[in-house]
């Protein structure tokens, strides 16, 4: 795997005293922010105390900034004596000022062109989070609402960001991941380093990424989950469409799909996901995987016998389409339902002061809902709330509840032709809810919230159970389609490693055992060894000693 770029990581070539033969000196090794690749540069000295000093200042330059505002200089004495035209260049291309909005619209014309829609669109609500919160900050210092990248892009205020992602603001939660809050920070340094490249701003700053663990955010899930899973579908999508939505949970547990490739599976487009039953050029059913998948590359990838003889269930006639398609689900709405809406008016006089899951707790609806209501209304909410916010006090609530629009009694489907993935992604954790499938226990000493069964945990278990059947490391990146083995090794390596040990261990105390049942010390078998007799010691004693 190549290195991961790390500014600051200076490395001295050689690390040892000069040889006769190196005829270049001393060579410093690191990440160049400006060149955006790992270069080399000589400390134009032979001596290694002087190179070791060097290689110091550069490193503190990297941090500092000092290294791309110098326009690569490694050392003070080096930016002194770059020739003047060069400086003036380099200052009267940092002396205009962009607003973000400005650098907002350029990074996205320019991404829009070089990455894939799906991660344009992750990579742009990013941004997008940032620049709600440090409009918040400055709204709350009193600041005026615009402001320019170089006033927000420096190490004070990245950290100050990173510091409100993990205390959860523009969130769902009270608080998130480290892991969530580095992906985040990740897409925030490439807007950065976008401005930067073109002279923005004078430098990068550099960013610690936080301490996360390394491990799955669930759990393969084992067979009777499965099972409970199922059986709870009814219970929340309703028993009409319940039928394609087993259908879909089978599809996964069968074939080890992501979500996105179960709702892009054909059964005859060749611009999707699509099987390929045997003929004369092929022995067994396989699946043709477009580039249009996350690891980018055309496939073909052998259909598992469980997957074929699920596919096989439906008649050829009603062959058409998607696979699967997971019907809008049935929502009932009881009649002694306390479920409020609230006017327009309540809701605009609700938003600036509390949050969306705050609001929610007085209607008794999700946070989701109360979003939704907000887009509806036409509701902007500028101040972003830190942390848990306060309580709708219970007697304002009661006055909202009683103005507000009871919902009544009533079944309903959605009329949409087909429902998106982040929607399937939701009502398949509700499920895993239903079915009290807890992939992730909730631990206060680390921040970790209660996670229950969702799509990828199905996945999950599906690798599982090929580890189960003895299927190597090698095969399961090929049928889990890993863009390289090393995701393979980190997810379920140690699995592996656990099973094969399992399976060693046992054999060896069941060979142990087998060799150690031995009838009276001379007739091999099954049966266990009896105890000699006082005799029978005597007897052998005397024996030995006439040997």
């Amino acid at each position: 795997m190549s290195r991961r770029p790390e500014i600051g990581n200076v490395q001295l070539y050689p690390n040892r005293p000069l040889r006769d033969s190196d005829k270049n000196g001393y060579v410093l090794k690191f990440f160049c922010p400006l060149r955006e690749k790992r270069i080399r540069r000589s400390c134009g000295t032979r001596d290694r105390r002087e190179a070791r000093r060097v290689m110091r200042e550069c490193q503190e330059r990297l941090i500092n900034g000092q290294y791309a505002l110098s326009g690569g200089a490694i050392t003070a004495e080096q930016e002194k004596s770059m020739p003047s035209h060069l400086r003036a260049r380099r200052e009267a291309q940092h002396s205009h000022t962009v607003t973000w909005d400005e650098a907002y619209d350029q990074y996205r014309q320019n991404r829009s062109t070089r990455v894939r829609a799906m991660s344009l669109t992750h990579a742009l609500s990013r941004v997008q989070m940032a620049e709600r919160i440090f409009a918040g900050q400055r709204e709350d210092q009193g600041l005026p609402t615009g402001f320019t990248v170089q006033e927000v892009m420096t190490l004070h205020q990245l950290e100050y960001l990173q510091d409100r992602l993990l205390a959860g603001d523009e969130g769902r939660f009270d608080y998130r991941s480290a892991n969530t809050v580095n992906s985040t920070m990740g897409a925030v340094i490439a807007f950065v380093n976008f401005c930067f490249r073109r002279g923005w701003i004078t430098a990068v700053p550099y960013i610690q990424k936080l301490d996360a663990d390394d491990a799955m955010r669930g759990r393969p899930i084992t067979a009777d989950e499965f099972q409970r899973m199922l059986d709870a579908t009814p219970e929340v999508v309703g028993d009409r469409v319940a039928p394609s939505w087993d259908f879909t949970l089978k599809v996964i547990w069968e074939s080890g799909f992501r979500l996105g490739d179960v709702m892009d599976f054909s059964w005859h487009d060749g611009r999707h996901i699509r099987p390929l039953w045997p003929d004369e050029s092929r022995l067994h059913a396989t699946l043709a995987i477009p580039s249009s998948q996350k690891n980018g590359r055309n496939q073909e990838v052998l259909m598992l016998p469980g997957l074929r003889e699920l596919l096989e269930t439906i008649p050829v006639r009603e062959r058409n389409g998607w696979i699967a398609n997971p019907l809008p689900m049935q929502q009932l709405v009881r009649k002694d339902s306390n479920w409020v809406r609230p006017a327009a008016e309540d809701l605009r006089m609700l938003a600036p002061n509390y949050s969306n899951r705050a609001i929610g707790r007085a209607c008794n609806v999700t946070d989701t809902t109360v979003r939704t209501w907000l887009a509806e209304d036409g509701v902007t909410r500028t101040r972003e709330f830190h942390g848990r916010s306060q309580e709708v006090p219970e007697e304002l609530a009661e006055k909202v509840r009683q103005r507000g629009e009871r919902i009544r009694r009533r079944f309903k489907g959605a009329d949409c032709p087909r429902l998106c993935k982040d929607r399937v992604s939701r009502i398949i954790c509700r499920i895993g809810e239903a079915a009290g499938v807890i992939v992730v226990q909730e631990d206060d000493r680390t921040g970790k919230r209660r996670k229950y069964a969702s799509a990828h945990d199905i996945r999950r278990g599906f690798a599982q159970r090929l580890i189960n059947a003895g299927v190597s490391a090698e095969t399961l990146k090929v049928v889990m389609r890993h863009s390289n083995f090393a995701t393979t090794e980190k997810h379920y390596g140690a699995i592996r490693s656990a099973q094969a040990a399992a399976i060693e261990v046992h054999e060896k105390l069941a060979t142990n055992e087998r060799t150690e049942s031995f009838v009276g010390g001379l007739v091999g078998g099954n049966e266990k060894a009896q105890p000699l007799v006082r005799a029978e010691l005597d007897l052998l004693k005397s024996l030995i000693e006439r040997l």
